[in-house]
């Protein structure tokens, strides 16, 4: 049976869904848009294992600078120059990102507020959810519902529904920006990624519109050195795809899956954190800069819902 327990890091709340038997909990922000705060899942050596770099401090939350599990909508990545057209119309959203040119980067949701709108911890999930009528640059009414389930063996899956609550059409994307780390240095850790393309990118980190095949990590490899910021397009157009992310010190493997599929994840960012601790492993519905160039943007008419789920497996 799971517990939902309310606490607070200085002056935010915080949600944690916990199984009390196993030692496995999740702790959400609900004041930064329902950022995953905390993840620990039971392991094969019978340890409960801390899985997410996380914020420890009240002012790191107050600035929430690395995005560190933070939800990414109504686009994930960056819109280039912090401007786009959207049938017919100029949109400039807030550009919060001034190098490679400046971008409109990780959304507008991770400094509002969502309120737990459903729960049930005895069958281990809650559900937390915001409403908009638009913001600076996106004026479309949405309703965002993040379902967050934990499962000690089975690991956290999290449910995303964005819906078009307004009259007219509108652009929608979705990302999730967790960091993870099984020792302190990712350097030695091994990385698995999917099937896909490796997008190439400008200098101002946008796509330049070419797709190379990136065979390094197709198979499991050690990350070495090399700082990645990376984004690939995954090959499967249906089912899950997944990341393994494995310690070559301790065994332990942690998988991130995704839906993939029409308005499901169909890309992966994976980007090392200048400390090299911990690595950023992003399900995307859509590319970098999707509100320009149109990869992989869902385009929902009034009353029309993108629904899709990713998770976290430890084995």
């Amino acid at each position: 049976m799971m517990i939902l327990t309310h606490t607070t890091l200085g002056k935010f709340p915080v949600l944690t869904l916990s199984h009390p038997d196993s030692g496995a909990f999740v702790s959400v922000l609900p004041t930064r848009g329902a950022t995953v705060h905390r993840l620990a899942l039971p392991g094969p050596d019978g340890r409960i294992h801390e899985l997410l770099q996380p914020m420890r401090t009240e002012i790191e939350v107050e600035r929430h600078r690395w995005a560190k599990g933070a939800q990414l909508a109504p686009w994930p990545n960056r819109i280039q120059k912090a401007h786009y057209e959207f049938q017919g119309q100029e949109h400039r959203p807030v550009k919060n990102f001034k190098p490679q040119g400046g971008h409109a980067i990780h959304g507008l949701v991770m400094f509002e507020t969502t309120k737990l709108s459903a729960k049930d911890p005895e069958a281990g999930w809650m559900e937390l959810s915001l409403s908009s009528k638009g913001w600076t640059g996106y004026p479309f009414p949405i309703r965002l519902s993040f379902r967050f389930a934990l499962n000690p063996i089975e690991g956290l899956r999290m449910e995303t529904t964005f819906e078009n609550t307004g009259e007219t059409d509108l652009p929608a994307g979705h990302g999730w920006h967790p960091y993870f780390r099984l020792s302190d240095s990712v350097t030695p850790c091994l990385l698995t990624l999917p099937s896909g393309k490796r997008l190439e990118m400008t200098p101002n980190a946008v796509p330049s519109g070419v797709e190379k095949e990136w065979a390094k990590f197709a198979r499991p490899t050690a990350i070495g050195p090399d700082f990645l910021d990376a984004c690939l397009e995954i090959s499967a157009k249906k089912g899950i795809a997944t990341t393994r992310l494995t310690d070559p010190d301790s065994g332990l493997s942690l998988d991130v899956w995704q839906e993939v599929g029409a308005g499901k994840y169909g890309y992966v960012q994976v980007f090392t954190h200048p400390r090299r601790h911990c690595l950023a492993i992003e399900p995307m519905t859509c590319a970098p800069d999707a509100f320009n160039n149109g990869m992989g943007l869902v385009v929902l008419r009034p009353g029309e819902v993108l629904r899709t789920a990713c998770g976290v497996r430890l084995s």
